[in-house]
C-alpha cells in the first residue's frame, strides 16, 4: 500500500470494488443491458419502444391530429333505375348506426398528409424528448440507491462477522479512512459507474428512436436529435446527483453506523430505532420534527417532494439549505459513531 493518504484511499476504494464487484459493477451493467435489449426487441418485433410505453409513439405519430380518414360510400339503391348516391363520412366524426350497413358497397379512400406536414406538426407539438430519456436515468438511480443501501448495511457488519477488519488493523490505515472510503464509494464511485451506464443506455435509446422514425420514412435528425437538449440533459443528471449526495449523506452515514453497531441485523437496527424515536416524540411532545428531518434526507419521490430522484434536474432555489448543512454536520457525527463502533464494538 502506498505511503501517501491519496494512494491509501485509492487502494481501499479498489478493494471495495473488488469485494463488492457483483453489486457495484455487475448489477448496473446487467440492468443497462437488459433495458437496452428490451428496447431493441421492441423496435425489431413490435415497431415501437414499448419499454417506455406508448408515449413516444403518440408523440411521434400524433395519431389524433396527423391524419384523418375519408370514407367514400357508393350506394346502388335501384340498379334498374340507375340511381346512385355518393357521400363522405369523416372517421373522427359521429356516425349513426344506419350508415354502417355492410350489405352495401363500400370504398375506403384514406387521406394521408404530406411527410413535411407531419414533421411540422410533430415539431409544433414536441418541445423536448428529455423527459423520455430522464425516465431511463430514473430507473438507474433507483437501482443505484437500492444497491448502495444494501452495500452500506452489510459492509462494516460483514467485516466484523468474518474478522477481516483485523487485516486492516495490521495495515497503516486508520478507522476514519476505512469508514470514509466506504461512504465515498456509495456517494461518488458507484454513482459514477451507474450514471455512465445510464448515459450509454440513453444514447442507445436515441439511436433506436432514430431507427424507428427512419422506418416511418420521416427525418430522424429533425424529429429526434432536434428535440433533445443534450447539454441540459447532462447538466440536470449530473447536478441532480450532486444535490442527491449532499442530501442523503446523513442517511448513508446512519446506515454505516447501524452496520458497525448492530449485533444481529443492521437493517432492523437502522429502521427500528428511528421509528421508535419518532413515536416517542409524537406521543410525549406532540411534534413531528424528527419525522420531518428524516424525510428531508431519506431518498423518496412523491407528487409534492423528492429527495435523490430529480428527473427534470434539481431545484436549487427550493433547497432547504439549513437542513442540508445540519444534515452534513449530522453525517460527521454519525461517521464518528461508526468509527467508534468499528474500534470498540467488533464482537458479533
Amino acid at each position: 500500500m502506498g505511503e501517501s493518504a491519496p494512494s491509501r484511499f485509492f487502494a481501499m476504494v479498489q478493494r471495495e470494488l473488488q469485494e463488492y464487484k457483483t453489486s457495484l459493477v455487475i448489477t448496473p451493467i446487467v440492468t443497462a443491458v437488459l433495458l437496452t435489449l428490451v428496447m431493441v426487441v421492441s423496435v425489431l418485433l413490435a415497431g415501437r419502444i414499448s419499454a417506455m410505453g406508448d408515449a413516444i409513439m403518440q408523440v411521434l405519430l400524433l395519431e389524433d391530429s396527423a391524419s384523418g380518414m375519408n370514407i367514400s360510400i357508393q350506394i346502388d339503391e335501384d340498379s334498374a333505375n340507375g340511381d346512385e348516391y355518393s357521400y363522405t363520412i369523416e372517421s373522427n366524426g359521429s356516425v349513426s348506426e344506419e350508415d354502417w350497413n355492410f350489405s352495401r358497397e363500400w370504398t375506403f379512400n384514406p387521406r394521408t398528409r404530406d411527410k413535411a406536414q407531419v414533421e411540422d406538426a410533430i415539431d409544433d407539438q414536441v418541445d423536448t424528448l428529455n423527459p423520455m430519456l430522464s425516465v431511463l436515468h430514473y430507473i438507474m438511480v433507483f437501482v443505484l440507491i437500492m444497491v448502495s443501501i444494501n452495500y452500506l448495511l452489510g459492509t462494516l457488519f460483514e467485516d466484523r462477522k468474518d474478522r477481516s477488519f483485523l487485516f486492516w488493523r495490521s495495515m497503516p490505515v486508520s478507522e476514519w479512512e476505512e469508514v470514509s472510503s466506504k461512504l465515498l464509494v456509495a456517494l461518488l464511485v458507484a454513482p459514477v459507474i451507474f450514471i455512465a451506464l445510464s448515459m450509454v443506455m440513453q444514447l442507445a435509446y436515441v439511436l433506436l428512436s432514430m431507427l424507428l422514425v427512419w422506418r416511418m420514412e420521416l427525418d430522424p435528425g429533425r424529429l429526434i436529435l432536434g428535440n433533445i437538449e443534450f447539454s441540459r440533459l447532462l447538466f440536470d443528471q449530473l447536478s441532480g446527483w450532486v444535490l442527491s449526495a449532499l442530501l442523503i449523506a446523513p442517511f448513508y452515514a446512519w446506515l454505516m453506523l447501524a452496520s458497525a453497531g448492530a449485533k444481529r441485523s443492521p437493517a432492523f437496527f437502522a429502521v427500528a430505532l428511528p421509528i421508535g424515536l419518532i413515536l416517542l416524540e409524537e406521543f410525549f411532545l406532540g411534534t413531528e420534527m424528527l419525522r420531518s428531518a428524516i424525510a428531508n434526507h431519506v431518498p423518496h419521490a412523491t407528487e409534492t417532494s423528492s429527495v435523490a430522484f430529480y428527473v427534470a434536474g434539481p431545484n436549487w432555489a427550493g433547497v432547504n439549505y439549513l437542513s442540508l448543512v445540519l444534515g452534513l454536520v449530522t453525517t460527521v457525527i454519525l461517521l464518528w459513531g461508526a468509527v467508534y463502533c468499528r474500534r470498540y464494538r467488533w464482537e458479533i
